[in-house]
């Protein structure tokens, strides 16, 4: 699963993308799926744009954060149908993402859509290098009573590293980007340029802060740019643990 865990997260970047995703011959729309209850289902479009057929997997993890880290689970509540695709040259694949559970979504459910090309292993293939395509789709089931994100920031200490924590208390994820940190002295550093990830609901999330941060013992001015617009804050210290 750690494996797993790795490979995803080298993809995350392409949750930020409005357009679909591509790489080499597959093309992915959409990027995000969010599904407001009552609604159970959806679907993702595969295109293979080259002149052969190509084959994809569908997987779907449960996606969470536990002690400011996320955690994926195979999940058995959701599920991609069909999990195996053959796609022709040209051709458009619908896939369906679906819900099985009948229980009320009270609070935002959120999963990972997880497409692996499949590399073709023929004696003809062989002749050539291929790299195989992974892409990672956030999947949102969100009740109807979700409210925004409400994000309190700290700075913590664990195993000698200092951290700068994000918590939310809300019942909706938030996605952040370009994540800066800065001191009372105008010094300032990037935590991330580009995507920082998500903070899902009533969950954390923990950064490694930046090396001219890492005895930061007073408070640290927090700025991000959010998918509901920038982010100012300040992060309190907490007891180091």
């Amino acid at each position: 699963m750690r494996d797993i865990i790795a490979l995803v997260s080298s993809a995350l970047f392409l949750t930020l993308a409005l357009t679909p995703v591509s790489a080499a011959s597959l093309q992915i729309s959409p990027v995000s799926l969010e599904i407001p209850a009552p609604g159970s289902a959806t679907t993702v479009t595969l295109k293979n744009s080259a002149a052969t057929p190509l084959k994809a997997q569908m997987r779907i993890f449960r996606w969470s954060m536990a002690n400011g880290e996320e955690k994926l689970e195979p999940a058995t509540d959701v599920v991609a149908s069909p999990p195996i695709a053959s796609i022709k040259p040209g051709a458009d694949y619908v896939i369906r993402v679906v819900r099985l559970s009948k229980a009320p979504v009270t609070t935002e459910e959120t999963y990972r859509l997880i497409v692996d090309e499949i590399p073709d292993t023929t004696a003809h293939a062989a002749i050539t290098v291929k790299i195989a395509f992974r892409c990672s789709i956030p999947v949102f089931f969100t009740p109807p009573t979700a409210t925004s994100p409400d994000l309190k920031w700290s700075v913590t200490s664990k195993d000698g590293q200092t951290y700068v924590s994000a918590t939310n208390t809300g019942t909706r994820r938030v996605r952040l980007a370009d994540l800066k940190v800065a001191d009372d002295k105008g010094n300032s550093a990037a935590i991330a340029k580009g995507l920082a990830g998500y903070v899902l609901a009533r969950s954390s999330k923990s950064w490694v802060a930046p090396g001219p941060f890492q005895k930061a013992a007073s408070p640290l001015l927090v700025t991000a740019q959010g998918d509901r617009g920038p982010i100012n804050a300040r992060a309190l210290p907490e007891t180091a643990r």
